[in-house]
């Protein structure tokens, strides 16, 4: 499962790295953009921009003199503004537009003192210093005060209550608005473009309000007329100029809009992504779940009906499925053991049952039998001789003996499925333990048509064993060998002592073998085996009971069987 954290961890760190990359790319388009726009302003509008960068690009030098920008030349009768580029010294090196009215060469100190309003000049000045190719020139850019031109033309059209027609043009000609206040400061009349007005006018106020136009493209103009006691304040808005920058704050406002849609909306695929990267892997998940708690064990579908695999194993995972490729893995090996012990317990099911209606026959015939005779001394009139008494007897006692090995089988079975037989065991002397129990087998009538031997070790054989189950372990495999083979098999038993200061016993025979089928359950409980030909009494448990005493001796069993070539089972005990 750390694979699975640092596979996670690497997808949402690359994720957020990408998150911070787009909005990094997009924040730099944003600005480039808005510098562009800022650029394609200033290069329409000089006037607007009245910074070194603006002046700057004003003019260029040819041959050592300086030539107007052609761009600034042409929009400069459109403002009404004119531009005089002037060396240190004051002479006028080159100018466009400029009214006659505008002096050609500027005395020291001169232009300074227009500039800044310490001696009457009719024009707004803008002077800037530039330098180009290791000289100086002062810029300079001039206009109308637009304020006082319009003063000017709406005082004469004022008849005391209406502004002329002519009035009226002019202030729209301006972008300027007329506002009239007594002497108690009230508005009396307004004329013109500007909507939102000051009731009231303070000395407070005209201050404020001329410091605010200084700072922008507005200009402002005051009269005041002593016969009235009457206030006029005339103000411009420089229209194209505000249209100008209406226009790139828009731009800007709509770039920064488009900046923010654009992240909302990668932030929206990125989740969508993120839903459909995680959800489909977890989705198919919870339904393969879902399909192994109903009980269906088969590979998942994924898409149009096709299976994820094909056979008992799944396809390799793609794409977010190698993401959660361990626990798609544990939950196929999950699919697979589900599917096995479902097969198993079908079998245990079908082979119990089975083995149900075998001990039912082999139990009903004993039965049989000593109800038989029972009904026989019950009622019938007859003096029984020893020698019948005997037969009866000896009949009972053998039915009997059967019915209770049948059931002792089955207890032993689950006492030791459930650890719950207690075993004695005790260094014992192996070779003589399994001679015994060959030769009980050597010395039954039962046996006599099987040619069984015994081999035991060269060297003595000591070992810790419950005698009485160790003993059962070796009668079961040597009855199992007889009761499943032919008569005249030849049967041979053999101990073995291992260099591991282990042990093996090995009952080797040449008789019928096993089919796969059957070498394959042959320890599995209730199995009888599938040899038509042999009888099938018996508990059906005799194999599971050996191999569960060999375990609880400590050991193991190998079985290798060929049908027509004989069986070897190996009893592996100690070592290391």
């Amino acid at each position: 499962m750390n694979r699975i954290s640092r596979r996670l961890t690497f997808q949402f760190v690359a994720q957020l790295v990408l998150f911070i990359l787009v909005m990094a790319l997009g924040a730099l388009i944003l600005i480039v953009y808005i510098g562009l726009q800022t650029e394609k302003h200033a290069a329409q509008n000089p006037e607007g921009l009245p910074g070194l960068g603006a002046f700057r690009s004003s003019f260029i030098v040819k041959g050592g003199h300086p030539v107007v920008d052609a761009g600034w030349a042409s929009s400069l009768p459109e403002r009404g503004g004119w531009l005089q580029i002037v060396n240190p010294e004051g002479r006028v090196l080159a100018s466009s537009a400029a009214p006659a009215d505008v002096p050609g060469q500027y005395a020291p100190g001169e232009l300074f003192a227009y500039w800044k309003k310490k001696l009457p000049f009719p024009y707004a000045l803008t002077v800037n210093r530039v330098e180009k190719d290791s000289t100086t020139y002062v810029v300079v850019y001039g206009a109308k005060r637009k304020a006082d031109e319009a003063l000017q033309q709406v005082l004469p059209a004022f008849d005391g209550r209406a502004l002329s027609p002519a009035g009226e043009q002019a202030l729209r000609q301006q972008h300027a608005s007329l506002h009239i206040y007594d002497a108690d400061g009230r508005l009396l009349h307004t004329f013109g473009e500007e909507q939102a007005v000051r009731p009231e006018a303070t000395l407070g106020d005209m201050l404020g309000s001329a410091s605010a136009a200084g700072k922008t493209e507005a200009e402002e103009a005051v009269h005041f007329n002593p016969a009235t006691r009457q206030t006029w304040i005339v103000r411009t808005s420089d229209g194209i100029a505000a249209e100008a920058g209406e226009g790139i704050e828009q731009s800007i406002s709509n770039a920064f809009l488009a900046y923010f849609i654009g992240l909302a909306a990668f932030i929206l695929l990125l989740s969508y992504v993120y839903g459909v990267r995680f959800g489909r892997p977890f989705r198919a998940m919870l339904e393969f779940i879902e399909q192994l708690a109903s009980g269906n064990y088969a590979p998942p579908r994924m898409g149009k009906g096709k299976s994820r695999g094909s056979g008992n194993r799944l396809r390799k995972p793609k794409g977010t499925f190698r993401l959660f490729r361990e626990v798609n893995e544990s939950l196929e090996g999950l699919r697979l053991e589900l599917a096995r012990s479902e097969q198993l317990r079908n079998r245990l099911e079908q082979t119990r049952e089975e083995w149900i209606t075998g001990v039912s026959h082999d139990l009903k015939t004993p039965l049989s039998s000593i109800s038989g005779y029972a009904h026989v001394l019950e009622s019938a009139p007859y003096s029984w001789s020893g020698e019948e008494l005997q037969t009866i007897g000896r009949t009972l006692r053998e039915k009997s003996d059967f019915m209770s090995e049948l059931i002792e089988d089955l207890s032993l079975t689950y006492r030791l499925k459930n650890n719950a037989l207690p075993l004695d065991r005790k260094p014992s002397d192996v070779n003589e333990v399994v001679r015994r129990a060959v030769v009980a087998f050597m010395n039954d009538p039962q046996a006599a048509s099987y040619a069984i031997t015994f081999s035991p070790s060269d060297s003595p054989v000591t070992y810790p064993i419950d005698r009485k189950w160790f003993t059962r372990i070796v009668d079961n495999m040597i009855s199992n060998a007889i009761k499943h083979n032919p008569a005249q098999t030849a049967i041979d038993i053999a101990v073995k002592a291992e260099p591991d200061q282990g042990f093996t016993v090995t009952i080797r025979d040449n008789g019928a073998g096993m089919d796969p089928k059957t070498l394959d359950r042959l320890f599995d409980r209730y199995y009888r085996g599938t040899n038509t030909e042999e009888t099938t009494s018996g508990s059906g448990l005799g194999m599971t009971i050996a191999k569960q005493l060999t375990l609880a001796h400590g050991g193991e069993i190998a079985v290798r069987s060929e049908p027509g070539e004989g069986t070897e089972i190996v009893l592996r005990f100690g070592g290391k």
